[in-house]
């Protein structure tokens, strides 16, 4: 299966306009590089826990894109983005 499409994006963020358009992208390309950063360049980004996660990332940072950068995230997504980067990272290994 393919990588994320702004269109699986959008549904996910249930944002059914276009005013968000590039904001979302430039999201999108914000998780892709948190991924890469944290599990490694060469992460497969088709699989279901990858895009699940991108998902989760990109949700977080759309729906608070107002209280700025120095809020928390909340426990349970970091707990989850911190679990599915661990796996992640474990299938690279050699």
């Amino acid at each position: 299966m393919a990588a994320l499409t702004l269109t699986d994006v959008k549904g996910y963020l249930r944002v059914d306009f276009g005013d968000d358009d590039v904001l979302i992208e430039s999201l999108m390309t914000a998780a892709d590089e948190y991924l890469k950063a944290s599990v490694g360049a060469i992460y497969d980004n088709t699989s279901e826990r990858a895009k699940t996660l991108s998902l989760i990332v990109i949700s977080d940072l759309y729906d608070n894109r107002q209280l700025g950068a120095s809020e928390k995230v909340s426990n349970n997504v970091r707990k989850l983005v911190d679990d599915f980067s661990l796996q992640l990272r474990l299938e690279l290994r050699p």
